[in-house]
């Protein structure tokens, strides 16, 4: 592929609910190609399900945003805070993670299963009571996650208010850099005032139980806050927007939506085709190669970036029989990698599928009869975020 022919990245969209078109003329001879960043960055696609999950599990390739290569798409990137384990390499990543999850087991999720039905019924409670619309994301899907959210972490609900606005603008491709570092130092701000309550009077929760850990010199107090911070943003804006894009679909599959009501065992599978079938993270995984490695018969040399998409690996024809249905009734959806794959694998991955099953099955049992109150194409998608999803879901019912 030569340098005029290389494609820019990121791609539109023809469907809200599909990845670009362009993907699959790309990927019809090979699985890795390189793209150019806005920045004009070029790094390397690696777009089929095999390759994922090789780069995910290969040490070789850091993810750490300080490496030589590693791929740029938001505004003011910089040095990230201490803490951030998503976006370290071991040991750091191996040592921090492990504090923390025990907390995610799924007995542990399981238990918090009532208080997350409680806490949808009334919601939908309040949505009823407000005539027969709403918008689900605000009234349904925002303030779901960020209260289940919240409890499990013992942080006031309240201060959604402070930390969702913040974190939109750090993880919106449009924003400024000035407008993304401004919103950055007032979350980590915020994320360190929380800690340092926590430390004063330790509670019996998940950020209580790492003040211990802190006493005990596994963590500093800088990497609690980052940790608080991670845990607490990439369980919420994710859950959000899967809520809010798996309700449009199954509303857009009417005949799989009236088996799912027939028979409510189908939700867990359900929820996984839908974790497949959407990949909210539409930007890719960003990686960077510490070593020249071969993937999927190209050499991608030490210091150059990779973007690791599980959109397409979720799309992958090889694994995934007629790939771009979306199908309740698929055998083995789970095969899918939209928790990522390897040592980085979402450690929430247990809290959304307990939180997802648990929030449609609920919502459809409540609101039988709910419907789109805009046709699809008309809604706002937020083609410009990182994690992709839809900025209003007008319904009735």
């Amino acid at each position: 592929m030569t340098t005029a022919a290389i494609p820019d990245f990121p791609m539109p969209r023809a469907h809200p609910l599909d990845p670009p078109p362009a993907y699959r003329e790309l990927t019809a001879d090979r699985s890795v190609f390189r793209v150019r960043m806005p920045d004009g960055q070029l790094v390397w696609m690696v777009t089929s399900h095999e390759d994922v999950r090789n780069v995910l599990t290969d040490v070789r390739f850091s993810s750490d945003p300080q490496t030589p290569g590693y791929p740029s798409y938001i505004a003011g990137d910089g040095p990230l805070p201490a803490g951030f384990f998503l976006y370290q390499d071991p040991p750091d990543h191996t040592r921090l993670r492990r504090l923390v999850t025990r907390d995610f087991m799924i007995s542990q999720m399981e238990a918090h299963r009532p208080r997350m039905e409680s806490i949808l019924d009334g919601l939908v409670d309040r949505m009823v009571s407000g005539g027969n619309e709403a918008d689900l994301i605000r009234e349904l899907a925002l303030p779901m996650a960020a209260t289940v959210m919240c409890e499990l972490l013992n942080v006031p609900y309240e201060d959604h208010a402070v930390f969702v606005p913040l974190a939109d603008t750090i993880l919106d491709r449009s924003s400024t850099p000035e407008q993304s570092v401004a919103a950055a130092i007032g979350l980590m701000g915020y994320f360190d005032q929380l800690v340092t309550a926590k430390e004063q009077n330790p509670t019996d929760d998940m950020l209580g139980k790492l003040v211990a850990h802190e006493e005990a010199g596994k963590l500093t107090h800088d990497e609690f806050v980052g940790m608080a911070a991670v845990i607490l943003l990439s369980g919420y804006d994710t859950l959000v927007q899967t809520i809010g894009l798996g309700v449009a679909t199954l509303l857009e599959h009417p005949d799989q939506l009236e088996d799912l009501k027939a028979d409510p065992a189908l939700f867990p599978t359900a929820v996984e085709e839908l974790l497949r079938y959407l990949s909210i993270n539409h930007a890719g995984l960003p990686r960077a190669a510490t070593e020249d490695i071969e993937v999927g018969g190209e050499v991608i040399h030490k210091g150059e970036g990779v973007l690791v998409m599980l959109n397409t690996a979720n799309r992958d024809g090889s694994v995934f029989e007629d790939p771009d249905a979306f199908n309740i009734h698929r055998e083995a959806p789970q095969r899918h990698v939209a928790f990522g794959h390897g040592f980085h694998k979402c450690i929430g991955l247990t809290l959304a599928r307990v939180e997802l099953s648990a929030v449609f099955a609920g919502l459809f049992k409540r609101l039988p009869t709910l419907r789109l109150a805009e046709s699809l194409e008309d809604l706002p998608f937020r083609h410009d975020m990182v994690i992709y999803g839809v900025r209003r879901l007008p319904v009735t019912w």
